[in-house]
Formats: structure tokens, sequence, C-alpha cells
């Protein structure tokens, strides 16, 4: 057990593997308030590091709107990728290691890089930039294992990496006070069972279960990883092959770490799918996967919500158009400072976090232009942090002011207004939500207010320049 891991409850088991007992469990004070994460696809897929195209998963769909996975921009699906011959991943497999050359050779390429491997730098840039939770991929869709499992993969023998990535980075991202949290891809596993994946309707033919003898792999992996490392979250991809596994092991999990949380990606090939399964709430972009009957979070991918559900969110996505790290994508393909400041904005005002993913180089360096984005991401925070972390979403009377996008935050009896532009007045009318007693100052975070009164419940602010930022905050003290 790790010193810095959470502790186990004393009390006696407060979750039984039912849905009825396990849907009681909600997602903690720790995840509303950090807001914003980062994610770390990191494994033998960097090696090669390449997919074919720059464009994002929701825009390669065909006439019928059916995504291809021979487009796929996800670097870390490169084994599949690979398999379409006429693509560009096997084009540029062969003429880079030849056609003979196995993607297991990737794996002891990566493993020989990890002898240069430093945790603790990467923990520290992750503090700086303001993030409050890591999660890492354990074991994505390629079967490989970051940690030193005691459960032989029976199908590939030293599958595996030769350093205990999961247990070093935990120990040095809790050094560094923030929450360690652990991905297990539970749906998709090419070492058990490997149809090419060429759309999303292949996921449940390719999902191995009980006659591949996965289930108990993976349920014996879930049971490592929640007694070695307690992860502060336990973040699934995919689907699980049992619904009743699946029970069984957030039941261990709630009851070993009761202030850590699920998200949404365990819908399993027997299992009941609940009301809505399947529906897209209004003001959704991007991928949203099924809703299974046991999470705390729903996960949608490359996409946001833009008001307030009656749920947890995190949104998750790349630095550029992949997770892992693609060499095809240059500095111009990652999102900008602004681009996740308003990202973490909206988030907070309609009740979600931010999962930001980092991929590192298969030289187990951070590229120049990801860790530039995380160093400004905190600066940022560390000039506007208290009006987008430990805050709570706040309704408006109003969506839009002056032709901007408008939120709110909440934090004791300071209110924030988070504009998502510039708007093209420099004196706004802002009709105030309820609860606002009596409103003692107001000013602007990284900017200056001139003039400001309320009446009727309409505040009457005058900005005389806005700020140089994606989003424009108002900070409103009150009575309360």
């Amino acid at each position: 057990m790790m010193d810095d891991a959470p502790q186990m409850s004393d009390k006696a088991a407060a979750y039984a593997p039912t849905a009825e007992s396990l849907r009681a469990h909600a997602a903690p004070d720790w995840f509303r308030d950090a807001k914003f994460g980062i994610f770390v696809h990191w494994g033998p897929y960097s090696i090669p590091a390449f997919a074919p195209h720059k464009r994002a998963m929701d825009q390669l769909g065909d006439a019928g709107g059916e995504v291809s996975f021979a487009d796929t921009p996800y670097s870390e699906w490169y084994q599949n990728t690979m398999l379409f011959e006429d693509g560009a991943t096997a084009a540029y497999h062969r003429a880079t290691y030849g056609e003979d050359y196995s993607y297991e050779r990737f794996g002891e390429a990566f493993n020989a890089a990890l002898e240069g491997w430093d945790p603790v730098s990467w923990a520290q840039l992750f503090k700086r930039s303001g993030a409050r939770y890591v999660v890492l991929v354990t074991k994505h869709h390629d079967g490989f294992v970051l940690w030193p499992s005691d459960v032989e993969n029976p199908n590939k023998a030293g599958w595996h990496a030769t350093r205990d990535v999961v247990g070093e980075l935990a120990a040095a991202v809790r050094a560094e006070g923030l929450k360690f949290g652990v991905y297990y891809s539970g749906g998709v596993d090419w070492t058990f069972k490997h149809k090419r994946i060429e759309s999303f309707a292949d996921f449940m033919v390719s999902m191995p279960g009980e006659a591949e003898g996965y289930t108990a792999y993976a349920n014996a992996h879930y049971d490592e990883l929640i007694e070695r490392y307690q992860p502060d979250y336990l973040w699934n991809d995919i689907a699980y092959p049992s619904a009743q596994a699946s029970f069984d092991i957030l039941a261990k999990y709630y009851n070993t770490v009761p202030e850590g949380l699920t998200n949404d990606r365990w819908i399993t090939p027997d299992g009941i799918l609940p009301e809505g399964a399947f529906d897209k709430p209004e003001g959704l972009t991007g991928l949203l996967p099924p809703m299974p009957q046991v999470w705390d979070a729903r996960t949608p991918e490359y996409g946001m919500f833009d008001r307030i559900l009656p749920f947890q969110w995190e949104t998750t996505r790349g630095m550029g158009h992949s997770f892992a790290y693609n060499r095809n994508e240059t500095d111009e393909d990652y999102i900008t400072r602004d681009g996740i400041a308003a990202m973490l904005a909206r988030s907070a005002c309609f009740n979600g976090n931010v999962l930001l993913n980092v991929g590192p180089r298969g030289d187990t360096r951070i590229p120049p232009g990801q860790a530039s984005r995380l160093e400004a991401i905190g600066a940022w925070l560390g000039a506007v942090g208290p009006a987008i972390q430990d805050t709570r979403p706040v309704a408006l009377p109003e969506t839009e002011v002056a032709g901007v996008p408008i939120g709110a935050t909440r934090n004791g009896n300071t209110l924030y207004l988070h504009l998502f532009g510039v708007p093209g007045a420099v004196s706004l009318d802002i009709r105030l939500p309820e609860g606002v007693a009596e409103v003692r100052s107001v000013r602007q975070l990284q900017g200056a207010v001139t003039d400001w009164s309320t009446e009727a419940g309409t505040l009457h602010v005058t900005v005389p320049q806005w700020a140089d930022t994606a989003v424009q905050i108002l900070e409103i003290e009150d009575k309360g």
C-alpha cells in the first residue's frame, strides 16, 4: 500500500454489489471542487506515434454519419489502424519499420526508454498547471499493462512495463498534493480478441468476455489496482464484459475508497440499459458514451454541455486531435491557452470538469508544445482560479449578454459572472440570479471596472477595456 494513498474506511461495507446500492454513491466534493484534471495516454503506441489525420473524430463521418476507424486521429489506436492495408498508418509502418515488424516490438522499445523516465518532473509540471488530479492509462486497448501485475496475460507473456509506472506516478503525483486515478480499458483488449474495428458498431463484437477468459482477467486486474494503489478515480473505458462483475468491482472500490468516483463507461452486453441510455442531452457537443446503470460522472469526449444539468460531468480531450502523442501534429494543432481557459470556465459554470490529456513521447518527454500550454493555463488559473475552482454553478435569468454567452459560479458570498467572449459594448446590463441580496463590490478579474450600480435585480457595469482573454470574469461580492 502506498503511504499517501487514501485509507480504507473503518466503517462496515456501505455498498453492496447491486445497481440499486451503488447508485447511492455520488461524485465526491473534491472532484466537484477540482474542475481540472490531467489525463495521460502513454504506452507502446507512443513509439511509432502516428495517426493519419488531424481532423477531429466527430468530423470523420461518411455520408451516413458513420465514423471509419481507418481514419482515426487517435495514435493510441495504431495497432488497429495499421490493419487497414491501404491506409496511411499501414503505409507508414511498412516504410518505417518494414512489413514484418510486429507491434509487440514497440513494447520492447517502450521498456528500453523507461529507464530514463522521471515521474517527479511530470508530477511537478502537472502541479504547476493548476490541475488537481491525474488519471493515468494503466492498460489501453493493446493490452499492455503499466504495473507489475501478478496476473499473467495468457495470450502474450511479458506484455507489461518493466517499471511500476502506475505506482511511481501515483507516488509522485500524491507528493504534489494531487489526487491520482487509473484508466483501464475494460471493454477492449486486443490480446484476447481483435476483430479489426472499422466503426463504432464493431465495438461490441470485438469485446472479449467469458469465452475468452477475459472477465476473470480484467476483474483480477481491477482487484490489484484497487488494493495496491487505492485510486481516487476509477476510469473505465468503452464497456465491461459482465454487469455483475462491474457491480462487484465498484462495490469493492467504493467500500475501499469511499471518497473515490467512477465514470460512465461501464455498459455491458448482458446488462439492463437504463431509460434514456442513448439520449443526447440538449446543448451537447462531441461524443457521449451510452449511459450504464451505475456512474458518478458523465464523460463527453471532445465535447461540452452549455447549460446546467442535474448531474456531474467531465469533458475529456487531447491537446490536439489525438490523445497519445501523434508525430503528425504540430504546435498549431494543439488547443490554445485561451481554448483551455474557455473550457474550464464553461465547465465550471455548467457543473462539469475538464480532463485534459497529455501525450508524452516514446522517449518519456512531454512535448514542449503541450508542456508550455500547461504552464500557461497554470498562470491563468493563478490569476482567476477562485472563479473556477472550489465553486458551484449558478443559474442565470439569461444565457447571453451583448451578444456573448454568459454563465456564473459562486463561492460563498462571491458570485462570478463569466462572459465567453469580448462584448461589443463597454457598458452592460446583466440580470442577476436569485439570492443576490446586496451587492457590495464589483471588479473585473484581469481588468478594471470604472462604474457599477444595481437596480431591480440588474447589474449596470462599465468596463472601459475588456481583458485580452477568451473569458471575461466579473467578481461580485454580495451580502449573501
